[in-house]
């Protein structure tokens, strides 16, 4: 029945097991009502949002969210991107995470699309600039970062000029992270591709590969 429940609230399949119940009140019970008054006081309907305490927003109204998202707590989320943050069905951005759509009054950021059941650890730092476009099915351990801008050198040679240059950032659906990866402006990473734990990716890897190293190089699977 408790599962039931859930299911119909947030669209999250769990199996319910003895103690369980306890656990749910005290990890999703608060998520779920700071979900339902945060839809309330925007006028939108609550679709199984579930929020972490202590989340700081910009420009929430541009953040669109799917059935049974859940932010965690001490997160920073920066709408002010031209087209904003969408977040598919069941997407999971865990604790003290940073989304930032612009610094200060400079050019917005193009946008954030994070597809279905993709689940982003905690601490996971996002700078959008280009468009960052992440897949359905993904899975990215603690301490993710994407760069999606990278700073060119002027005239004289100087990287504080503060010219840059936006390509943005894809990652393919059912895609594997490990923690701490590293994800660099005009980086494609196809999908089902494994990047291992600590790797610094700084160009394009094709689907289906394997790939660790600073800098990420592919690997046989054998």
């Amino acid at each position: 029945m408790i599962a039931k429940l859930v299911r119909i609230a947030t669209g999250r399949d769990y199996a319910i097991g003895k103690g369980d119940l306890s656990y749910m009140l005290s990890k999703g019970g608060w998520p779920m009502l700071r979900g339902l008054v945060w839809s309330m006081c925007r006028l939108r309907r609550w679709n199984g949002l579930m929020l972490g305490p202590h989340i700081q927003w910009v420009m929430a109204g541009r953040v669109t969210t799917g059935r049974g998202v859940l932010i965690g707590g001490m997160s920073y989320i920066d709408g002010s991107a031209r087209h904003g943050i969408v977040l598919a069905d069941r997407v999971t951005i865990r604790e003290h995470a940073w989304i930032q759509g612009r610094s200060g009054l400079n050019d917005p950021a193009d946008g954030l699309w994070i597809g279905m059941q993709s689940y982003i650890g905690p601490r996971a730092t996002i700078g959008i600039g280009g468009p960052v476009r992440i897949g359905a099915g993904v899975q990215a351990g603690a301490g993710l970062t994407i760069t999606a801008e990278s700073h060119a050198a002027d005239d004289e040679g100087s990287f504080v000029s503060g010219r840059t240059e936006r390509r943005g950032v894809t990652i393919g659906d059912r895609c594997w992270l490990g923690n701490n990866v590293s994800i660099l402006d005009g980086v494609d990473i196809g999908a089902d591709c494994v990047i291992g734990a600590n790797s610094l990716v700084t160009r394009s890897i094709p689907a289906g590969s394997v790939a660790f190293g600073v800098p990420a190089r592919v690997r046989d699977r054998g």
